[in-house]
């Protein structure tokens, strides 16, 4: 079965394991900070850039 899924990746994700599918209950930018961080993205990253953080989002198609 194929879903579409919203995929984020956080600046130097790519050491961090990302990009990663958001999950459906992640849905505002403080939210989905939260849940960066869980997938061990770290805090540091985000303070060290503070208003110019930033991460890329696309939609992508993955079989379930």
């Amino acid at each position: 079965m194929k879903k579409t899924v919203i995929m984020y990746d956080p600046p130097e994700g790519w050491r961090y394991g990302f990009p990663k599918p958001i999950p459906d209950d992640v849905w505002d930018d403080k939210t989905i900070l939260k849940w960066i961080v869980s997938e061990g993205y770290p805090q540091e990253e985000i303070d060290a850039l503070g208003e110019l953080f930033h991460g890329r989002y696309w939609e992508q198609v993955i079989e379930e």
